[in-house]
């Protein structure tokens, strides 16, 4: 258990009640765990007697600390799609027509800044 973080919700709220899904979902990952042979038979069922006759959080602790850690973020959806081969490099964009976008924007907040100045200095 000295492997977990105190912040996992095992070591900070021991007491809280283990729901039926935090059961199952520990099952899972202890299956998971069993089925690549990463526990052997006797820690394997020793485990999931103490996951089924947990009643809180704390309870199944040791167990927890026994298994991988579980990722808590998604991986977005570009780097999973991706069609580039790592390391190859997106081809360069076209120029379009922001020039004269961005030429009027200067041009507009350049006349704002003057009558700016003219209104504070007549004032």
């Amino acid at each position: 258990m000295d492997n977990l973080p105190i912040s996992s919700k095992y070591r900070s709220r021991p007491l809280e009640p283990l729901g039926d899904g935090e059961r199952e979902e520990l099952a899972g990952r202890l299956n998971e765990e069993f089925a690549r042979g990463a526990i052997d038979t006797d820690d394997y069922r020793a485990m999931l007697d103490r996951v089924f006759a947990a009643r809180t959080l704390g309870d199944v602790a040791e167990v927890v600390a026994a298994l991988p850690a579980k990722d808590t973020f998604v991986v977005p959806a570009v780097i999973e799609t991706g069609t580039l081969a790592p390391g190859e490099l997106v081809p360069a964009k076209q120029p379009g027509n922001n020039g004269a976008l961005l030429l009027a924007a200067g041009l507009g907040s350049g006349i704002a800044a003057i009558v700016l100045l003219l209104v504070l200095i007549l004032l």
